[in-house]
């Protein structure tokens, strides 16, 4: 069930329903290639699938969903992990995203919000799902919710980021604008002077293979943990394997030589912790994500990671976006 306030038409599914039947009715649906309203059908389908799992009725005896976008995001991924991978990523992102046209206007910055968007799908079938979702309920601030809809879709407009992906003077100049949280892009000289190449994937993926065919130094997590004798399951000892990591990234940074980190590095915030430690140095970021089957990860890393642990890094996954670094490139084997 869902929120009257919110959702008079009554239960989940119900709304599901609608908000498909909304879609396919936009002259612009019609509009796009089979693939594409493919992807957009998915969408609309699976956009609410969390909410099962994050429904909850608060002290005052409201339904609410909290963070269900974001957890519907992870199921999608895995529900079609052996889907094609472009499609997969657009229709995760989409779920992720169908809130953004309600209430990214009222960000603090939304500019950077529809950007950075614009860098992961098109802008314009965000809008056709934002605007689907509204239609399909039954709700007192429809009339309010379609004009928040619509000024989302202006400020693409404005910004050049609407139906293809915003374009920035360079690469640098991407990486500072979203680094550094700008509201406006600068149009920046590219000074770095060396390439840091950060791997990202879950372990048995084929990061090793990957890093094999470039001649550099790399810092590789796991031949940290057997060099100091420390298991994937001591907690503890984790840290002492991240605090050596950093001393000899460091070491390298500071003479401006190219190296690899090679980690899983599957959420955001443990790759930025390495661009923000090394970002000193001015290196080029670039990133690559590598992934492959779950059988085939399990038949790798099963004898040394156990399955649960393996099960858990499909949980945590945060698929790393083009604005986290300068370049980005994803593969999937």
């Amino acid at each position: 069930m869902q929120d009257h306030r919110f959702h008079a038409e009554g239960d989940v599914w119900t709304h599901t329903k609608m908000v498909v039947e909304e879609l396919m009715k936009f002259e612009e649906f019609q509009e796009l290639q089979e693939e594409e309203q493919y992807i957009l059908f998915l969408s609309a389908l699976l956009h609410d699938i969390a909410k099962p799992i994050c429904t909850i009725t608060d002290d005052e005896g409201y339904i609410r969903s909290p963070r269900h976008a974001k957890v519907g995001e992870k199921v999608v991924r895995q529900l079609l992990w052996g889907a094609d991978f472009e499609a997969r990523e657009l229709i995760s992102g989409l779920v992720r995203l169908h809130g953004l046209p309600l209430w990214g206007i009222r960000k603090s910055n939304p500019n950077t919000s529809i950007m950075s968007s614009s860098l992961r799908l098109p802008n314009n079938w965000l809008y056709l799902l934002a605007k689907a979702d509204v239609l399909g309920r039954i709700s007192a601030d429809q009339e309010n919710s379609l004009f928040q809809v619509e000024l989302f879709k202006e400020l693409c407009i404005e910004n050049d980021c609407w139906e293809l992906p915003k374009n920035f003077h360079n690469e640098h100049s991407k990486f500072r604008f979203f680094f550094k949280r700008e509201e406006h892009p600068a149009e920046l000289y590219d000074d770095t002077d060396f390439e840091i190449l950060i791997l990202s994937g879950i372990a048995g993926s084929g990061k090793d293979t990957y890093a094999s065919q470039f001649d550099l130094p790399m810092i590789s997590l796991d031949d940290i943990r057997k060099q100091l004798k420390i298991k994937h399951t001591d907690k503890k000892g984790q840290g002492k394997v991240a605090q050596y990591a950093y001393t000899l990234a460091k070491s390298y940074a500071a003479k401006k030589q190219p190296f690899i980190w090679n980690s899983t590095n599957l959420t955001s915030d443990l790759r930025m912790r390495v661009i923000r430690a090394l970002s000193v140095y001015n290196p080029r970021f670039k990133l690559a994500y590598i992934e492959t089957s779950e059988a085939n990860i399990q038949a790798r890393r099963g004898a040394t990671i156990p399955k649960k642990n393996i099960r858990s890094m499909f949980r945590l996954l945060e698929m790393p976006m083009p604005y986290e670094v300068h370049e980005i490139e994803y593969f999937r084997n």
